[in-house]
């Protein structure tokens, strides 16, 4: 389970984020949950699915 304002790792580079939210992306015209998280050296937002958001990043 993804918690939110906690830090996580990224798998390959390392670098560590915070989710910020949920919301919902379209994917092949679905709805799949996913994750709004920000890296923690700047204010920009991404967002990932929630899968791909478990399966790349680790609880830091």
């Amino acid at each position: 389970m993804i918690e939110l304002n906690k830090i996580y790792i990224h798998y390959k580079n390392k670098k560590l984020y915070t989710p910020l939210n949920f919301c919902k992306l379209q994917e092949d015209n679905i709805w799949i949950k996913a994750v709004i998280y920000k890296p923690n050296d700047c204010d920009e937002l991404f967002v990932r699915s929630y899968k791909e958001f478990e399966k790349k990043f680790t609880k830091h």
